[in-house]
Order: C-alpha cells, then structure tokens, then sequence
C-alpha cells in the first residue's frame, strides 16, 4: 500500500456531517498500528547497510588471501629458477619438487621425424577435395607394428588425411602438391610425431601399401653429467633431468644448468600484500568512531582488526628473519603498511625462504593462513557468520513487516467498515432531525397564522 492516511481517506467516504472526523479516527488509528512497521523498516535499512559494508569487507580481505597464496607460490616452487650456460643448447623451467643444483647437460643429437608420402604410382589427385590416391574407404596405418583402422567417409585425400589425424596414432597426416600449380599432384605426407626411427605404412583394403618411407627419424640423445657413457635415447627434445626440472633442447654441444634460490617473486608479492592489507584496514576504518559506517560499534570491526594485526605481528621462533620488520616491512604515521625492498634485498635468500615457510608447514605464511581460515572459513569464518546472521535478521524483520503490514490492513478494513455504518447511522438521523425540524417548523408557521386571523 501507500500512504496510509491517503489510503484511508481515498477508501473511507462518508455523507454525513462527521464524515471528516470519522476518517481522521481511521487514519489516527491506522498510524498509530503502523509505528511498529516504521521502526522494523528503519531497523532494516540498517541492517541492509551492514550486509553490504561485510560484503565489502570480504571483498577485501579475499584480495588479502589472495595476495598470500601468492606469497606462498612464490615461496615455494616460484623461490627457484633455472638458468642456462648456453641457450643455444638448453634452456629449462622449473616446477613443484626442484631443488637447487647445477648440472652438466651434453646434446649428442636432436633427432629426426620418420617422414612418408605416397608413392608416384597411385591414383593422381588433382583436387584433393574431391579425388583420393585409392579407391578403398577403409584403411590400415601401421606405426611400429600398431594397427589403426582409418576410415575415409568422404572418399577425398583430404577426408583420409582428417580420418588419420583424428585416429590417435601419434602422427601428422597433411596433403602437399609436388607438381606445378597448372599440373598440380597431390600428394597424402604423414609424419611421426617423436623423434625416433619409427616405421609408418598405410594400406588400402586390398593390402596394397599406399607410401614411401622419405627419411627414417632418429632419437634425441643427451647426457647429463657425463652419464651415461652410452647416451640416453628420448623421443622429445624436452627431458626432466631431475625432480622439477625440465630441460629443453635447442641445439647440440654442451650447457651447463644452474638452479638456485630467487627471491624476486616474494618481493613483488609483497607489494601487492602491502597494497590488500592497507586495503582491509582502511575499509575497517570506516566503521569506527561517532561517525562510523554501518558497523560502527559491531564487535567484528574489531576482531577483524586484531586478524589482520595477528599476520603481521608474526615472530618466528628462531631464525635470522624472525619478523617482516627484518624484511623491509613497517607501519608509516598514519599506520599503513610499507614495504623497503632495499631492505628486503639484503636479507639471506635461505633465511627469507625460512620465516615464510608455507601455507601447509610452517612459518609466517602458515600463522597468515590459520588467521585468514578463521575470518573467511564459510562455516566458522567471522565474516560468513557476521554475514549469516545478518541475513537472518533482515529474513526475520521482512516477515515481521509483512505480518505487521498485513494486521495493518486489516484493521484498516475494519475501521472503514464501522465507520462506514456509524456515518450512515449518523446520517439517517440527521435526515430525521431535518424532517423533524421540517415538521417543528410547518407547525409553527400555522400557529402563527392562525393568531393574526
């Protein structure tokens, strides 16, 4: 409904001289009955700034979790890189598992593909979208001794050079034109798809054999360390030459590779914490004093303060870097978080590495993830649960104000309805005391009359 004193005048229209009066006792009434209404609404709109100002806060404390899961990747496999001697040779990556160390990587060879085509004697194919090298829609290609069977629905060479490709056998069916561009040859090309001396044959459904071995390919061949003194054989030009570290080979000779420890990541991670923490507080901020946001007073500004003091407030219980004042890390004046990476730079790779530890070990990073599982955790996180009960709350006030709203109505009806019957009780006897009035008077006109004659 509207407004309900307009509500109550529009529905309540009286004809007798009370009428006003009768709908000013409704809209009195119904005013009053809503008082409570006008509360439940105000506590709501309250409530309703609360739910948005935790949506907020969580917002920014999941960019503070993410900046700390960044800490810890960056801390884990992110603290290694690897580096080559000559990336002419090698180059190489690093992944979960590595450790430091340096390796002596020799490519004796970088291999070949095994490549054949289809021979001179077939069918020619001057449009490949149209005609094929045999007539047969089922076919046999043998890699190494392995039978596929290939079927070619379309009857095309390029339909058999799809049919290959999607077969799964590990190789690379495409269609090349070795004549003129006036007296164009097509031509079906397969190519393994390792570097290894495979055998690749195609044959039709008359066991006709459909290519020609062009070059028979070779292994990759390395040695790592001088070992083994007969060289490894491997199929790719990217090995693992130890437990995350994969090595890639561009070139044969010599390279020497060097995995060490890289604190870069942390510091860049560092910085984006900087900037999350700040974020939160500064959110926090808003709702404290006498002119505080909509969690102004609310025990969770201040448990949520006191999370955020718990992380960086982290000693560990030995070691050189013992706290993030030791890595570049302080409060300003105006108590925000800053981040000194010349300082950060000075500290001991070995020794960062060790006061940060990791979400699931140990360390600061472990004490930042306990802290953070408690304030966003969806069954027993602060904010989840703040957030829940605040839900609950505007659930429970919106009922209430329907329930309200409805009772409201309803007497409002009522009250129409009885002071509907009043009026017209009223103004049937105010048609009676004018017809009396009507009667007094003729009366009295006559006895007048009657005494001048």
């Amino acid at each position: 409904m509207g407004s309900i004193g307009s509500t109550s005048s529009q529905l309540f229209t009286g004809g007798s001289a009370f009428s006003q009066q009768l709908a000013q006792v409704i809209q009195t009434a119904v005013t009053q009955a809503s008082a409570p209404i006008t509360q439940l609404k105000s506590q709501q709109s309250s409530l309703t700034g609360q739910q948005s100002e935790l949506n907020t806060l969580a917002s920014k404390f999941q960019s503070v979790q993410t900046a700390i899961d960044s800490i810890n990747s960056a801390a884990g496999d992110g603290a290694y890189a690897a580096t080559s001697s000559n990336t002419a040779v090698t180059t190489a990556s690093v992944s979960s598992g590595v450790m430091a160390g340096s390796y002596s990587v020799t490519v004796g060879s970088l291999g070949s593909e095994t490549n054949a085509m289809s021979g001179s004697g077939l069918t020619l194919v001057t449009d490949p979208s149209s005609g094929n090298i045999d007539s047969s829609t089922s076919y046999t290609l043998s890699i190494n001794g392995q039978n596929y069977t290939i079927t070619d629905s379309n009857g095309t060479l390029n339909g058999l050079a799809d049919a290959i490709n999607t077969s799964g056998a590990g190789v690379q069916a495409t269609v090349v034109n070795v004549g003129s561009p006036t007296a164009p040859d097509y031509r079906l090309s397969v190519q393994s798809s390792e570097y290894a001396p495979d055998t690749i044959q195609l044959t039709d459904s008359s066991s006709t054999q459909l290519l020609n071995t062009l070059a028979t390919g070779s292994y990759v061949t390395y040695q790592v360390n001088g070992q083994p003194a007969t060289p490894v054989d491997a199929t790719t030009r990217t090995v693992t030459i130890s437990p995350g570290l994969a090595v890639t080979f561009a070139g044969t000779g010599t390279a020497d590779i060097t995995v060490g420890q890289n604190t870069a990541g942390i510091a860049a991670a560092l910085n984006s914490f900087v900037s999350a923490y700040n974020g939160a507080v500064q959110e926090l901020n808003k709702n404290r004093g006498q002119n505080g946001g909509a969690l102004s007073g609310d025990s969770v500004v201040y448990q949520l303060q006191g999370a955020l003091r718990n992380i960086v407030d982290y000693i560990a219980p030995s070691g050189n870097v013992n706290g993030l004042a030791s890595i570049g890390l302080s409060f300003d004046e105006s108590g925000n978080l800053q981040f000194d990476q010349s300082t950060f730079n000075e500290a001991s790779p070995s020794d960062v590495l060790s006061f940060f530890g990791s979400e699931i070990g140990s360390g600061f990073l472990q004490n930042a993830e306990n802290v953070m599982t408690s304030v966003t955790d969806p069954t027993t996180g602060m904010l989840p649960q703040a957030t829940q009960s605040v839900t609950s709350e505007l659930s429970d006030i919106g009922d209430q104000i329907s329930s309200d709203q409805n009772n409201v109505n309803q007497l409002q009806q009522t009250l129409i309805q009885q002071m509907a019957a009043a009026d017209a009780a009223i103004s049937s006897l105010e048609q009676q005391l004018t017809e009396i009035t009507g009667l007094f008077n003729a009366q009295q006109v006559q006895i007048l009359q009657s005494k001048q004659l």
